[in-house]
């Protein structure tokens, strides 16, 4: 089992602590929301991905292996990606060019949601964590050897334990770049926190842009 634990965190690193679209969206969120923003994200992110892990397990999601679901996946998690960042980098561009660049408004899935509290670091988890197809292909690649292996240990009992060998990490790790973000933004002024914002939006556009040329490739 120690054996196991340690196969797990060691796969697990390659998707968890990877920057990505949920890793940026948690910076963001933690300016928002506060410095425990990212276990709300965290737990967000949990919402999604245990039922997907289980539907994986017993082949529910088998129907993700076809050539045209995978690019439906890539298309719709491309134009959310492009459209949350041109939502964030509409709003932080209104914010710089108040007396101060102070944040006013809501910003990224902030202003799709509304909201700046825990429950909207929650809904940052879950949207962002169902509309990115890198972290569902990732599941059906890398992490479909973890499924397997759980099955073989205890079927649903094994693929829970894999899970908690799996989470704890995304917490730690989310938290943890929340509660960094959070204190760190104290310490800056209100238009370069904007700024941060407005460089997220750009980078969370880029990544949408470069996932919609790879997924239109493979048409």
């Amino acid at each position: 089992m120690l054996e196991y634990f340690l196969l797990v965190v060691a796969v697990s690193a390659s998707g968890a602590l990877s920057p990505g679209p949920l890793f940026l969206a948690t910076i963001n969120s933690a300016i928002k929301s506060g410095k425990y923003s990212g276990f709300a994200v965290a737990l967000g992110h949990m919402a999604f991905e245990l039922p997907l892990v289980v539907a994986i397990g017993f082949g529910i999601w088998n129907f993700l292996g076809n050539h045209l679901a995978r690019a439906a996946i890539g298309l719709l998690g491309a134009s959310a990606l492009i459209a949350f960042g041109a939502l964030q980098l509409r709003s932080s561009i209104k914010d710089l060019s108040r007396s101060g660049g102070e944040i006013a408004g809501h910003v990224g899935v902030n202003a799709f949601i509304g909201g700046s509290g825990l429950f909207s670091a929650f809904l940052v988890g879950l949207i962002f964590t169902a509309l990115n197809p890198y972290f569902i292909m990732w599941w059906f690649t890398i992490g479909l050897s973890l499924i397997a292996e759980a099955i073989k240990i205890s079927a649903l009992t094994g693929i829970f334990i894999m899970f908690i060998f799996h989470i704890w990490l995304d917490y730690a790790w989310l938290g943890f770049t929340g509660y960094a973000t959070a204190v760190g933004s104290r310490l800056l002024k209100p238009r370069y926190l904007t700024l941060i914002s407005l460089s997220l939006a750009i980078l969370i556009v880029i990544l949408g842009i470069i996932l919609l040329e790879s997924t239109m490739a493979t048409l």
